[in-house]
């Protein structure tokens, strides 16, 4: 739990960090990295203050998502490439030092309000660069500073977490970020088409899954009322969708009837040249390599030259030595780590979709202690942001290691630690306001502007 009021100093620089990571993420060169940054150097600089006090104010949620970011730390350094030298400590120490920046966090939680415009701007900077990219200097694929698949994934989560506060808070926001969030998701719906990131989309199938907390926290009741009162934002956020869906039919069809050619050649002659075919080739050898060494995989080096020995053996595809990892998370997993590997993996994806997913029990405490409030009424936004982003990793990791990529790590781990630490304090206020009957108006944390 938050321990101190977030109108301190120090929440508030907490708070700037919680826009930076999501708001400079795509639009700016490891826009992701700055404000982690910054969080980093807040969080050493006052150790001192809030190191004793963690041992009493930290919850056992906490601890529990640290020792699994660091669970996953481990496993990643113990079976790195020694050939790397000091770059095998990469993702380590990036997730080792994201440890004191959680417990600082929670101790000086960020407002749900800078949380809000970090993913406004972030869709806006995703979708402007985009189209500046691809419109104004004529490449391909928009990619931002990164690649495109992983701009364009980003992006895409960037517009889901946008219509999750849009629809939970529209109530309580002012007009200008309402109007930013609305027009923010469709600017990350267009950065993610002319991405052409096929395998992102994917992402979207389990967003469904968000129906059912959902429902169960307004009930068939309110949901009826909400759907009369709100009938036009629904329409707004379905045209601002589709907008850029017809803006871009043509490279749409173009994507999709390349992805049925592959596929079709790939089944029919083994064809392993093409996007589709290099990825299945792929996935193919990573099982293959799992199977022979399950429990602790072949580690990083040991990956390499085995499929460098396989591929010469004939028995895959040349293609796939052009990159060092399988194109799919959890196979890239088990071929290099095993089910070692593979249990850390599904931890940095469970425990947190655990902590983050509002439950029945949740559901009867936010009833029951007078959680809608102005202050309470974030709190299930917050939760339905957190299992987004679990839910939309796994949808990327089917055809892309996000984790391999500094932007998968650094986006997916702080924006976890912010939505938490954000959480815990909010609800923490929520409960010490239960019982106020507040008309609908501007939320403390969120606050509103004209």
């Amino acid at each position: 739990m938050c321990s101190v009021p977030q109108g301190t100093g120090l929440a508030k620089a907490t708070s700037v960090c919680a826009f930076m990571v999501p708001g400079l993420a795509l639009w700016m060169p490891s826009g992701y990295s700055w404000g982690a940054l910054l969080l980093l150097v807040l969080a050493l600089g006052s150790v001192h203050r809030w190191l004793p006090r963690s041992f009493h104010t930290v919850d056992t949620g906490t601890w529990l998502l640290g020792a699994t970011i660091l669970g996953i730390g481990l496993i990643w350094i113990v079976q790195s490439d020694p050939s790397l030298g000091a770059a095998r400590w990469d993702r380590f120490s990036k997730l080792a030092l994201s440890l004191p920046c959680l417990v600082y966090a929670v101790t000086y939680a960020p407002s749900v309000r800078s949380v809000v415009w970090g993913v406004a701007v972030g869709c806006w900077g995703a979708g402007l660069i985009a189209m500046w990219q691809v419109y104004g200097l004529g490449l391909p694929r928009a990619n931002g500073h990164t690649n495109a698949i992983q701009f364009g994934n980003l992006a895409l989560l960037l517009g889901a977490l946008a219509a999750i506060f849009l629809l939970c808070l529209y109530q309580y926001l002012g007009r200008v970020l309402r109007l930013g969030l609305l027009l923010g998701i469709g600017l990350a719906a267009q950065a993610s088409l002319l991405s052409l990131s096929r395998g992102g989309w994917l992402a979207l199938v389990f967003l469904p899954v968000l129906a059912f907390p959902s429902l169960a926290l307004v009930g068939w009741r309110s949901l009826k009322v909400a759907v009369r009162r709100h009938c036009v934002l629904g329409l707004s956020l379905l045209v601002l969708v589709s907008v850029p869906i017809v803006l871009n039919v043509p490279q749409l069809q173009t994507r999709m009837a390349a992805l049925n050619a592959e596929l079709a050649a790939y089944q029919q002659s083994g064809d392993a040249s093409t996007s589709i075919g290099h990825r299945l080739e792929h996935w193919r050898l990573a099982w293959h390599m799992g199977l022979e060494r399950p429990w602790l995989g072949w580690g990083d080096a040991g990956y390499s030259l085995r499929k460098h020995e396989l591929v010469a053996a004939g028995q895959f595809d040349a293609s796939t030595l052009e990159f060092d990892h399988a194109h799919n998370e959890m196979l890239d997993m088990f071929a290099k780590r095993g089910v070692a590997g593979l249990t850390a993996l599904m931890a940095l994806y469970l425990v947190p979709l655990a902590l983050f997913w509002p439950g029945a029990g949740w559901r009867r405490r936010w009833q029951q202690h007078g959680l809608r409030t102005r202050v309470g009424a974030a709190a299930p936004a917050l939760r339905l942001g957190g299992v987004a982003i679990v839910l939309m990793y796994v949808g990327f990791g089917w055809t892309q290691v996000f984790f391999a990529h500094n932007s998968g790590v650094m986006f997916y781990v702080f924006m976890l630690i912010l939505f938490w630490a954000a959480l815990r304090c909010l609800e923490k206020a929520s409960v010490s306001t239960a019982g106020q009957r507040n008309r609908p108006g501007p939320v403390d944390v969120v606050d509103t502007v004209p």
